[in-house]
């Protein structure tokens, strides 16, 4: 049976960087670049979005639930780093890191046993944080701007960073355990830096890794083919790759595992090209395809039956080229597109 669309999305006032469901699966967290935490509740026949949370200086860059409990970590452009305690009702902050890193917070993740929260930051520096406290942890130099980090649950923690390198690490010693290189995500054009391994996801059995980016061909617009790997965990051999066929179609900019044993992956390309693909590796193409503007994150809920897809407006004109008809530019705001899946196939 095929995925079928709610066709009436949630239209909250702003533009959105990473949505993610709540472990239980009643709550969708989205981060803003308003420096807000939008939520929605789905315990209702149409979801109901709660009051918004606030906190943040810069874009609301990361964030990720805690395995076990109501809590909820965020992360922002300006480096801070934030709790909150019961996320899926009043949502009260618990504590907060200001510098979590030097600018940019990229990515964070949770350890399995919920105990410690990773981030991933502009600076390079892979952060360790006590989940209960905010104590400092480790911090390990990834000597490149890290975009993408994940735990594996043997306790291992992974990076993405800017060349395409993914790092598997030993977060007891801080040592590099495996570096996996993927050359065909980086490139250096125009005097900028585009690419870098920018998602993961681990498969059901989590015996294969899903890394998520793209082969850049320019950095003007930064125009590029989405590429999405399949990598053996234990060993870091390429398994199964899938590639777009166009540079205008970006970036993979996520990936989620579905339990029916597939993926789910978004793009986002030029000029406002996206798309929603399921893929299962080792097929030679995706089993579904939908088309929507600059698709940024997606989120699965746990048990595979929704589909949450953050895109950007139609017609964007955010980009300053078109006024509206009060003579101001439009900015751009992100439809949360849905649809209900089946658990199997």
């Amino acid at each position: 049976m095929p995925p079928v669309e709610i066709k009436k999305p949630l239209t909250p006032d702003a533009q959105l960087s990473l949505v993610r469901f709540s472990p239980c699966g009643v709550v969708l967290a989205a981060a803003a670049h308003d420096g807000t935490v939008r939520r929605f509740d789905f315990t209702k026949p149409e979801p109901v979005e709660l009051p918004k949370l606030g906190g943040h200086n810069g874009w609301v860059t990361a964030l990720a639930f805690h395995p076990t409990t109501k809590r909820l970590f965020t992360g922002d452009s300006w480096g801070k780093l934030v709790a909150w305690d019961d996320a899926v009702g009043t949502a009260k902050k618990g504590w907060e890191v200001t510098a979590a890193h030097d600018g940019w917070l990229r990515r964070l993740a949770v350890s399995p046993d919920g105990k410690a929260v990773a981030t991933v930051g502009r600076d390079g520096f892979v952060r360790l944080w006590n989940a209960d406290t905010g104590e400092k942890g480790k911090a390990f130099d990834g000597e490149d701007d890290l975009l993408a980090v994940a735990f594996h649950p043997g306790g291992a923690l992974v990076t993405g960073d800017l060349h395409g390198r993914v790092k598997v690490w030993d977060t007891a010693t801080g040592k590099v355990i495996r570096t996996v290189e993927n050359a065909e995500l980086y490139r250096l054009d125009r005097i900028q830096d585009v690419g870098g391994a920018r998602c993961f996801a681990f498969d059901s059995k989590r015996e294969t890794l899903l890394v998520g980016g793209a082969q850049p061909k320019t950095g003007g617009f930064v125009q590029a083919i989405p590429h999405l790997f399949a990598v053996d965990w234990k060993t870091g051999k390429r398994l199964h790759t899938w590639k777009g066929t166009s540079d205008n179609e970006g970036y993979v900019h996520d990936v989620a595992w579905h339990p029916a044993g597939y993926t789910v992956a978004v793009t986002s390309g030029q000029p406002g090209q996206g798309k929603v693909f399921f893929w299962k590796p080792g097929e030679a193409a995706p089993h579904f395809t939908t088309a929507k503007p600059n698709c940024h994150s997606l989120a699965l809920s746990p048990d595979g039956t929704r589909l949450a897809v953050a895109a950007t407006n139609a017609n964007s004109s955010g980009n300053g080229r078109v006024k509206g008809k009060n003579g101001e530019y439009p900015a751009n705001t992100s439809p949360i597109h849905l649809w209900t899946l089946p658990k199997s196939g």
